[in-house]
């Protein structure tokens, strides 16, 4: 079977007030309607149905609304898993690490044809490289879709930024 597993970077957050849960910024409000285009050019809303498509997301507020026009439009509620959060204070790298190949573990195993996941800068990066051995850099708001076929992960499609498909 063909699974696919479409990892996203929150959008650009708001950085008036520098809490550590806050949400997007106008830009990034721009960004999440960007990544619902792309996902309606796609994705039609019956196939994502018969998939099963599950959108997940880090708990943070910045992942949740970058994911949130996406999700309204695949009709998809949107499950926050921990295990999709940056690092945390405190945690050292092997269990970043560690939670990082927990999550890789269940979608190959378990997860539906298709999973949305929604992380962050630091999570993605490893998450990546973890199943296609390259090192990918992805900026907020990218979208990068990894197809998982007879034990092996492939490269699918990589939009670095929205920016010069749907202008600024």
């Amino acid at each position: 079977m063909i699974k696919q597993l479409i990892l996203v970077r929150h959008a650009h957050r708001d950085t008036t007030t520098r809490s550590m849960d806050n949400g997007l910024s106008e830009k990034g409000e721009r960004q999440a309607k960007w990544l619902k285009r792309f996902a309606q050019s796609r994705f039609e809303q019956k196939d994502w149905q018969d998939l099963k498509g599950l959108v997940l997301t880090s708990p943070k507020l910045r992942c949740v609304e970058t994911v949130s026009p996406l999700s309204e439009y695949l009709q998809s509620k949107i499950q926050v898993r921990p295990d999709l959060e940056e690092q945390r204070n405190g945690e050292n790298f092997a269990s970043l690490n560690e939670r990082i190949q927990s999550f890789m573990s269940w979608w190959v195993k378990e997860g539906p044809p298709l999973v949305v996941a929604c992380s962050h800068g630091d999570w993605l990066p490893l998450a990546i490289f973890h199943l296609l051995g390259v090192a990918v850099d992805m900026k907020k708001g990218a979208w990068l879709e990894i197809e998982w076929e007879s034990g092996r992960a492939h490269l699918r499609w990589y939009v670095p930024s929205f920016k010069y498909v749907y202008g600024s």
